[in-house]
């Protein structure tokens, strides 16, 4: 990891903005770029060429499905690992997210060290 990595947030809740800013610049050390809604996230996804994507689900505008739909239908942006973090509870959302071409599922509310471990594992190239 390098000071030039980014990991982009794509959340529409300030509190939720600030404590993952918070997990991504403090306790992994990398910069974290926030967009609040879908379409801010793929404009980001443009600008920022993140790392890796930590999403809402229910973001306004486009949701977290639609948005990880066109950056893994998009040869430029599928390989940029997708973390959906989300407070949907249902058994069958995880499934949904994946589905929809999410790399991982963190559940909302969620343990620092938890999410810590997950962003980290992107950042070295995924799960093994």
């Amino acid at each position: 990891m390098s000071e030039h990595d980014v990991v982009l947030i794509g959340e529409d809740e300030p509190d939720n903005q600030v404590i993952l800013q918070t997990v991504v610049e403090t306790l992994v050390g990398v910069r974290a770029a926030v967009a609040g809604d879908g379409l801010a996230v793929l404009a980001s996804v443009e600008r920022e060429r993140p790392r890796m994507i930590l999403l809402d689900l229910m973001l306004p505008g486009l949701d977290g499905f639609q948005v990880t739909r066109q950056l893994k239908a998009d040869p430029a942006t599928r390989g940029i690992p997708i973390v959906a973090v989300s407070a949907m509870a249902r058994p069958d959302d995880r499934e949904a997210a994946l589905a929809a071409g999410c790399d991982d599922f963190v559940r909302k509310p969620f343990e620092l060290d938890d999410l810590e471990a997950v962003i980290r594992t992107y950042l070295n190239g995924g799960p093994s």
